[in-house]
């Protein structure tokens, strides 16, 4: 099929708006779409359209929606993303610190240059030579601005072609650093998992899945009732019972789960929204930081935004989240 919708002045995007049913001041209309466009926001307009019989969302707007409606969760996103970044940048250096640590104790600061480092990395040299990290065959710095670049290769580079490692690093992508995870022996691995308390198999999966994420809140994506098409692994029963424990109303706490509780919603069920996600960070910032109160203002961003009308359970999260063992670390 092919696209003929026609270009809208701003105008005659607040008109069609306005037609639809939403109530909103047409100037104050005409700046928010003029300053974060009508398909961005409109994304954010879902949960305020009427539906058929079938579930089916129609363009008309359910009586009574407003701007502010929609701005209040068009806010509430942009703040819960960069809540996420903040724990996301915790996870990513930390990651990278004991990377370096424990490959330039087995290996040296040089070695990971040669391409027969990680053998099944099809590519890796590619990405060494993408950050820029060496100087070419004529004995230039390929990459010039940061100080401490040019700072090594004027006063080593008659001898070294490559930053050490601890250097390097720093200019590596995070999807970079994930896959030096991914191709890292099996006992450096297993350390990392260790030291950060969790299954290791899981751990690469969750590094991946936030990887994605960092990617869609560095370019503004809608993170907040978001499906996600490739979740984080859960971690087995046998491995961390916490994410399969369900609530029990009963007891009035998190409680293995029993034929009495069948169906009642766990973490388990959450890993295709961004619920699971932020447990994770959660879990690993424990471990890497662990005076970090990032977890009490994602309780309070959350809270508050519960306050003013937004369906948290959209986000997979259920009730009582706040007590449950992951979060009460």
């Amino acid at each position: 099929m092919r696209y003929t919708k026609p270009h809208l002045s701003l105008e005659q995007q607040v008109g069609l708006l306005l037609q639809k049913g939403l109530i909103a001041d047409r100037s104050e209309l005409w700046e928010r779409l003029r300053d974060i466009g009508y398909y961005r926001l409109s994304a954010y307009t879902h949960p305020f359209k009427q539906r058929n019989k079938q579930g089916v969302i129609l363009s008309s707007f359910s009586p009574g929606t407003t701007l502010d409606n929609i701005i209040t969760h068009y806010r509430f996103d942009r703040q819960l993303r960069l809540l996420l970044l903040d724990s996301i940048e915790r996870i990513e250096v930390a990651l990278r610190s004991i990377l370096v640590n424990l490959h330039t104790a087995h290996h040296g600061a040089f070695e990971y240059a040669a391409s027969s480092y990680f053998p099944r990395w099809d590519g890796y040299m590619q990405q060494i030579e993408k950050a820029r990290i060496r100087r070419d065959k004529n004995k230039r710095i390929i990459y010039r601005g940061e100080e401490y670049i040019d700072h090594f290769f004027s006063k080593y580079g008659d001898y070294h072609d490559y930053l050490p490692l601890w250097m390097a690093v720093g200019n590596f992508e995070m999807g970079t650093i994930v896959y030096f995870f991914i191709h890292s022996t099996e006992q450096i691995r297993q350390k990392i998992a260790d030291h950060w308390q969790t299954d290791r198999n899981a751990l690469t999966s969750w590094l991946q899945a936030l990887r994605g994420l960092r990617n869609i809140c560095a370019h503004h994506g809608r993170v907040w009732n978001r499906h996600f098409m490739f979740p984080p692994k859960i971690p087995a029963y046998s491995h961390d019972k916490r994410w399969h424990l369900v609530y029990s109303e009963k007891a009035h706490k998190w409680v293995k789960p029993t034929a009495s509780l069948q169906g009642a919603p766990s973490m388990a069920n959450s890993a295709n929204h961004v619920a699971a996600l932020l447990f994770i960070c959660r879990q690993l910032m424990h471990s890497i930081a662990p005076h970090s109160r990032w977890h009490e203002r994602a309780e309070q961003l959350i809270t508050s935004a519960a306050a003013n009308g937004i369906n948290i359970h959209k986000m997979a999260l259920p009730q009582h989240w706040q007590r449950h063992p992951l979060w009460t670390l």
